[in-house]
């Protein structure tokens, strides 16, 4: 019968290899996640000096799609929110706009590091509140923790 026997260094001397393929792998859950991510949504108020104060204190938010703006003290998914309280709703003429690609294009994969007989790459999303939206309700959420599953179910 024939033996083989490995150096003790082999993780280290194949982690530089195994770089390449980590590097890869991230950057197949990146452009899952950039297909995955939500749109993201603007508030904006007329800018004829008779919005509400938190209105005009509102003017410019954005938010992911799933993630509601904050007005005031309430918690809003767009102007005029049926669920919103009277007080910032009734009489309100804001509007808001959305970016389909604002969210998927801050999401980057890094670089590859080596550390020991490890290799690992992190995938980050760099858009205002998206950890919000990854565990929000509705459309585009999970984006990030789904394209990870999908990636790695394709490579079981």
């Amino acid at each position: 019968m024939a033996s083989l026997e490995l150096p003790p260094d082999i993780a280290d001397r194949l982690a530089p290899l195994m770089a390449r393929h980590t590097e890869r792998l991230a950057e197949e859950v990146a452009a899952e996640a950039r297909r995955r991510a939500p749109a993201a949504k603007t508030w904006h108020t007329r800018e004829d000096g008779k919005a509400r104060p938190s209105h005009q204190a509102a003017d410019g938010q954005t938010r992911p799609s799933p993630v509601p703006f904050r007005v005031g003290g309430a918690l809003l998914a767009g102007p005029r929110d049926p669920n919103g309280p009277i007080e910032e709703t009734a009489g309100c003429r804001c509007t808001s706009t959305e970016d389909p690609a604002a969210v998927a294009a801050t999401i980057i994969a890094g670089k590859a590091a080596i550390r020991g007989s490890r290799t690992e790459a992190e995938v980050v999303c760099d858009f205002p509140h998206a950890a919000d939206a990854e565990f929000a309700q509705g459309e585009g959420t999970h984006f990030m923790s789904g394209a990870a599953a999908q990636v790695a179910t394709r490579h079981r």
